[in-house]
């Protein structure tokens, strides 16, 4: 099998939401290469081997191979791509009549058995690039390539001659015209399929490159925006694991080493490492939700939610007019569940953040130490009431690091009732954070710092 076609199946295969590495693409074809194509279970078996990492992608896979191989399937014995399917025409063709290499060609096409249009097809579509499908208006002109290289644009010129001739020629060209019907419904719904590998997948990401895009505020699509989350989060999780598994190997112990390869002529046949201490790294996020940042306040809701199994040792607090921990609403409900609670429990307006900052230290002062970060995600509009930033300063003080993340643009943190200002000499950081894209960058700079 040409490597392009395996390269384009693992396109297809990250467009359906399988997380595929160049360096796992190039182990599933060197797979490929060792057990051959011959014997479709193995090859099958191969591919799922390299490609697939977590149970969870395994229907994705097993969908995505039987799409996009099954053209190649002799055994296919789906009722619309089978040989039986195909159409024949409806009288046989006139060799006679055929007078120019364009009529022959035509002809020949249409003497093929179903078994041999339907492998045509097959091999039309595999020399062709569908891989820069990516909206759904391109399938008529991937329709239109796609039966040009079968040589059906013969057949279209054959039919204009026969138009031109005896009653008998014409009515053969009507037979063509609805043979050729046909045909062109048989290559629609190849490439509809190949749209669904390649297009669909790409137009997820255009769409998904938008949301990524627009302020909280402005985001209506809660439903598709909730899996984006999800997968967001997923994403740094991963990361993040990947990066505390190097970590914890700790530094090269030198001096184990080489008292070691002593016994190797200097040579070191094992290395030693200095195991890093555990950490003791505590996370506290309080999240505003009032009537200023209710749109906001959903998504970053969803998103803190998502992280706790990344974040160490998250304690979750929310307020508006009053404050709550909400660490025992997200352990015992589904996100919708949970974040629909906590935003009938709290949302409101009157924010007051000089008594969420003496509620949060009171609350949580014996855990307030030098292994705590303290993450706000509010607007700052304290509806012209004491800013509490002096109770902001104490709790900094005691805490490793405090960082604020805030929906409003930069050039309204101090508009208003808003009182960033105030703030900002006890952040270690302060960053807007209005999209999703915004998000993903602040809590991977968080993960990276906690690392």
């Amino acid at each position: 099998m040409p490597t392009r076609r395996l390269s384009e199946f693992v396109q297809a295969l990250r467009g359906a939401g399988l997380r595929i590495s160049p360096d796992e693409a190039s182990q599933a074809m060197d797979a490929a290469a060792l057990v051959g194509y011959a014997q479709r279970q193995r090859f099958h078996d191969a591919l799922a081997l390299t490609l697939v990492k977590q149970q969870q992608d395994r229907s994705a896979f097993e969908e995505t191979f039987a799409r996009f191989f099954e053209a190649e399937d002799p055994r296919s014995d789906s009722p619309q791509d089978s040989a039986s399917s195909m159409p024949s025409p409806a009288a046989q063709p006139d060799p006679a009549s055929a007078q120019t290499p364009e009529a022959q060609q035509a002809e020949a096409l249409l003497a093929s058995t179903p078994e041999q249009l339907q492998q045509r097809m097959a091999e039309a579509a595999a020399e062709m690039d569908f891989t820069q499908m990516e909206v759904i208006t391109q399938q008529g002109i991937y329709t239109r390539r796609l039966l040009m290289n079968m040589g059906m644009g013969a057949v279209d010129d054959r039919v204009l001659q026969l138009d031109q001739g005896s009653p008998a020629q014409q009515a053969r060209a009507e037979q063509l015209r609805q043979w050729r019907t046909r045909v062109r419904e048989q290559a629609a719904a190849q490439v509809r399929r190949q749209f669904l590998l390649h297009g669909a997948g790409k137009g997820r990401e255009l769409r998904e490159q938008t949301l990524r895009a627009v302020p909280f505020r402005d985001l209506r699509e809660f439903r598709d925006v909730q899996a984006l989350v999800r997968k967001m989060a997923r994403r740094l999780a991963s990361l993040h694991q990947r990066r505390t598994k190097t970590s914890r190997r700790g530094m090269l112990d030198a001096r184990r080493t080489m008292v070691a390869s002593i016994r190797h002529d200097g040579v070191p046949a094992k290395l030693f490492w200095r195991r890093r201490p555990p950490r003791k790294t505590r996370v506290m996020v309080i999240c505003d939700v009032s009537s200023s940042v209710s749109d906001a306040a959903r998504f970053l809701l969803q998103f803190l939610y998502a992280m706790n199994d990344v974040l160490p040792r998250v304690r979750s607090f929310a307020f508006a007019s009053r404050f709550d921990e909400i660490t025992g609403d997200f352990a015992r409900y589904s996100p919708e569940v949970a974040v629909g609670q906590v935003l009938d429990r709290l949302s409101g307006s009157g924010t007051d953040y000089a008594e969420m900052f003496r509620a949060f230290q009171a609350r949580c002062e014996r855990e307030l130490d030098a292994h705590t970060t303290v993450i706000i995600l509010g607007d700052a509009r304290n509806n012209y009431l004491p800013d509490g930033a002096e109770t902001l300063q104490a709790i900094r003080r005691r805490v490793k690091q405090v960082w604020w993340l805030n929906p409003e643009s930069r050039s309204r943190w101090n508009s208003g009732d808003a009182v960033m200002d105030r703030y900002l000499p006890h952040c270690r950081l302060a960053r807007q954070c209005a999209t999703l894209n915004d998000l993903e960058r602040v809590v991977d700079s968080l993960l990276g710092a906690l690392d």
